[in-house]
């Protein structure tokens, strides 16, 4: 008998592990779905966090004021036939059903150091409040940055570029002529074939702003598609509630009592985090 007869027994006649099964190709296929839906949510989530910590204040844009930087692919419902088109830039404010742009301000203290030419403010009017107390009814506006406090600022017609006019701003700096960010192309042709009018003519002027004044406009500046300050005047600084940074999304619009908005979350138009669209302005 082999001396090592024992030992080969034991390995003869141990327990068997029992053999693992190759996985089928569609359960690895699944494994890695769950992976990458569970990593998707954690960036999701993770942003969001992030987003409502450091930026604080939540927005949605009610008509095409700021069109085509905001709402340029908001859904415009229609209740004849229960349908949606895309929205154009004449069409105004908007009502229960549509889908707009979703966003964040920041609104934390200090936030106004941070203001910087072209920045989108969120912002009330001198008619929203007696004094500085805003009126309950009041509703916030978006609009685009054009000048600070001890600035002057000159609106005139601009031959190269009717959409946005010549921007001229004065200050302790010099003169200089602002950038103009659009084109006529980027107010396409509306289905009846009506052309964008070009920026209103009957609101050029020039405008000296006081110590806490700031001059804003719409990006949507033909008729009276954008109420500001060309037409209501400066804005005291005490009314200015955030800076815009981003758009995360878009949210369904449901009228309340009262004839307010609520927001319903659409998974259909959230952006994903690396497709949010940033407000900040690039000089």
């Amino acid at each position: 008998m082999p001396d090592d007869y024992m030992e080969k027994k034991q390995i003869v006649q141990g327990e068997l592990s029992p053999a693992h099964p190759k996985k089928k190709w569609w359960v690895i296929i699944l494994d890695i779905l769950a992976i990458a839906i569970f990593l998707l949510v954690l960036a999701v989530s993770g942003t969001v966090i992030f987003v409502s910590n450091y930026y604080d204040e939540p927005f949605y844009v009610n008509g095409f004021s700021m069109y085509p930087t905001l709402n340029s692919e908001s859904q415009y419902y229609i209740s004849s036939s229960d349908s949606y088109r895309e929205a154009h830039w004449n069409d105004g404010t908007n009502k229960t059903n549509d889908f707009v742009d979703y966003g964040w301000a920041k609104s934390k203290d200090g936030w106004m150091k941070d203001l910087r030419r072209y920045d989108i403010v969120v912002t009330y009017y001198p008619s929203d409040a007696t004094g500085k107390t805003i009126h309950d009814d009041a509703d916030l506006k978006i609009k685009r940055l054009i000048a600070f406090p001890g600035e002057t600022v000159t609106l005139e017609a601009d031959p190269e570029n009717p959409a946005w006019g010549k921007t001229t701003i004065t200050n302790s700096e010099g003169t200089f002529v602002l950038p103009n960010l659009y084109t006529m192309d980027d107010y396409p042709d509306l289905p009846s074939g009506m052309k964008y009018p070009g920026v209103n003519s009957s609101l050029f002027g020039t405008w000296t702003l006081g110590e806490d004044e700031y001059f804003v406009m719409g990006d949507n500046r033909a008729s009276n598609y954008s109420k500001d300050s060309r037409n209501i005047g400066p804005i005291p600084g005490y009314l200015l509630r955030g800076k815009a940074y981003m758009i995360t999304g878009m949210r369904k619009l449901i009228r309340k009592e009262g004839g307010s908005f609520d927001l319903k979350f659409s998974l259909k138009y959230m952006r994903l985090p690396w497709a949010y669209k940033s407000l900040e302005y690039k000089s």
